[in-house]
């Protein structure tokens, strides 16, 4: 069971401004955002790749889309996005990345997923922060999945037109070049569209076809890291369907709405299914849902 008095906080809640530095601001002391839960993990990692066997990966990342934002991203979001890159906040994902990449390389995992009880907990906030840390870091090789795929939200947080719904690469139908944006040299992120019929897309989650797919990103992109962002786990199977590919498995809590018996009744699920590293308490989910909503 998870012990719920070792939540960490990840986001403050705005309306609640701690003691004003001289020149008015607020100051916010770093806090820790240490994994509760430890179990046994997989081994999954990336060996030591060859001079010219490094070129070759170097080559397919070079030819990954270059960032470009969004011309006409949502307003809110936009203000969302500035607020959450606060250097507190930032602070915060960057002790979580030395957290994850030390032991990830520590038992050779590779594959993290970043799922929740319900939607709007803040799955996307998270990924897209972690994955911004690493990308202002630049020494792994990262990518970040949206497999939300009922309710794609990634796009957003990173400002990005994104492409069509995310199982068409899943499936094999689009290539992986189609979805796949470069935040940095080594950085990069699989975008997709929401669907008219996200119940039917849910459910068009084939887990061979899933299975498939990460080996093609591994083989030709090598990453030390693959971070996905799933659907969550309450509300349908695609969750289920997914985790049994990942080597370990975040869970994300709304301070708000979350319940302890949503945690209890998560941590069940995933100890059927993939290794669980912990949970992380968002408290300031409730802006990232109605900017969505507005856009």
């Amino acid at each position: 069971m998870v012990d719920t008095t070792r939540l960490e906080k990840l986001l403050g809640s705005a309306p609640t401004p701690g003691p004003k530095r001289a020149g008015g601001g607020a100051v916010h002391q770093p806090r820790s955002l240490a994994l509760s839960g430890h179990r046994e993990l997989r081994r999954d990692g990336a060996r030591g790749l060859s001079p010219q066997r490094l070129a070759q990966v170097e080559a397919e990342w070079d030819s990954l889309q270059s960032f470009t934002r969004d011309p006409a991203p949502n307003s809110a979001m936009t203000q969302f996005n500035k607020q959450a890159r606060a250097p507190e906040i930032a602070g915060l994902f960057d002790v979580l990345r030395t957290q994850l990449s030390q032991t990830f390389a520590d038992r050779r995992l590779r594959t993290l997923a970043i799922t929740a009880p319900h939607n709007g907990c803040g799955t996307s906030f998270v990924t897209a922060g972690l994955l911004a840390s690493f990308a202002r870091r630049n020494e792994q090789r990262v990518l970040a999945l949206d497999l939300n795929v009922g309710a794609p939200a990634l796009h957003r947080f990173f400002e990005l037109q994104s492409p069509g719904p995310m199982d068409a690469m899943i499936s094999g139908a689009a290539s992986p070049h189609d979805h796949l944006v470069k935040i940095t040299s080594r950085v990069a992120v699989g975008l997709g569209a929401p669907s008219d019929s996200p119940e039917l897309l849910s459910k068009s989650i084939s887990a061979q076809e899933l299975a498939e797919m990460l080996d093609e990103l591994t083989a030709e992109l090598v990453p030390q890291l693959v971070i996905c962002d799933l659907p969550p786990l309450l509300e349908g199977d695609a969750a289920m369907t997914i985790l049994p590919q990942m080597g370990a498995t975040l869970l994300v809590a709304d301070s708000n709405t979350t319940t302890a018996a949503d945690i209890t009744q998560c941590e069940r699920l995933l100890a059927e299914k993939s290794d669980f590293l912990g949970v992380i308490l968002n408290q300031n989910t409730s802006a990232a849902r109605s900017n969505a909503k507005r856009s």
